[in-house]
């Protein structure tokens, strides 16, 4: 038997993109799909989108928020399915990603589980894929080299927002990475999907269309998680990064929002 999928798009006024994001999610034809849109109080004609496929919605609302990460909070609360994902209302889905994925959580020591995602500019000119790979090195060097896995290719147990708490509602721009962090500093680390589930669409408005604005929010979030760490594996964690420093400084090691796509 499958899991019970439970998939929640934020979204504020993303109705030129919604509608794309929406169909991608239904057109997966899960057997056991709760899908949750949590809109912001648009104003662009996304509630009519919404309320095009309210059918085939398990629950929807557009009233103000917090933020991001509050709107996919109140997606979680709501939540009963076994697996939990979000997708933004500017990304989608690729066909078979749920059939890829989910079929790993038959498996009860999988707790998260974690693809590649497509990078892609409306022209059509690919920026970067970002395929999902296990850390290396001790987990200060984690932290400081800001390791994560793509967020639009993700899929999560959902205990593990009940037992390590949800997404942090203060973070605008690396609430997602924080949490993939988190998790794993505690031993949770994702299994590993080798295919593209996504696309991370990187129109003008994205957030992800410009990474320096994550820089100052980030180094934030690293010296919290860093403090939480032992001396001894925060001083570890040094030589390992000045290698990498210094690898990426000679371009032999990319920077994520350098990366080129490899096929």
């Amino acid at each position: 038997m499958l899991p019970r999928l439970t998939i929640i798009t934020p979204s504020l006024n993303q109705a030129p993109y919604l509608e794309r994001t929406i169909r991608s999610v239904l057109d997966q034809e899960y057997p056991d799909l709760e899908y949750i849109v949590v809109d912001g109080g648009s104003s662009d004609g996304s509630v009519d989108v919404l309320r095009q496929y309210e059918s085939r919605l398990a629950y929807w609302v557009s009233e103000p928020d917090r933020g991001q990460s509050h709107a996919i909070n109140k997606g979680l609360s709501r939540a009963t399915g076994d697996v939990v994902a979000y997708i933004n209302s500017d990304d989608y889905y690729l066909p078979g990603a749920f059939e890829t994925a989910l079929p790993l959580f038959e498996n009860p020591a999988v707790s998260w589980a974690a693809g590649t995602c497509r990078f892609l500019y409306p022209d059509g000119t690919v920026e970067a894929i970002w395929r999902a790979r296990l850390p290396g090195g001790p987990r200060g060097a984690w932290i400081r080299l800001s390791w994560g896995v793509p967020q639009s290719a993700s899929f999560w147990r959902r205990r593990l927002f009940e037992d390590f708490g949800p997404l942090r509602e203060d973070l605008h721009y690396v609430f997602d990475t924080e949490f993939e962090l988190r998790i794993a500093v505690a031993g949770c680390l994702p299994t590993i999907v080798d295919r593209e589930l996504a696309v991370r669409w990187l129109h003008d408005d994205a957030k992800s269309a410009d990474w320096s604005r994550f820089d100052t929010e980030y180094a934030r979030v690293a010296r919290e998680l860093l403090a939480t760490l032992p001396w001894h594996e925060r001083a570890l964690s040094w030589p390992f990064f000045a290698v990498h420093a210094a690898c990426r400084k000679l371009g032999l090691v990319r920077d994520r929002s350098r990366m080129q796509p490899d096929r």
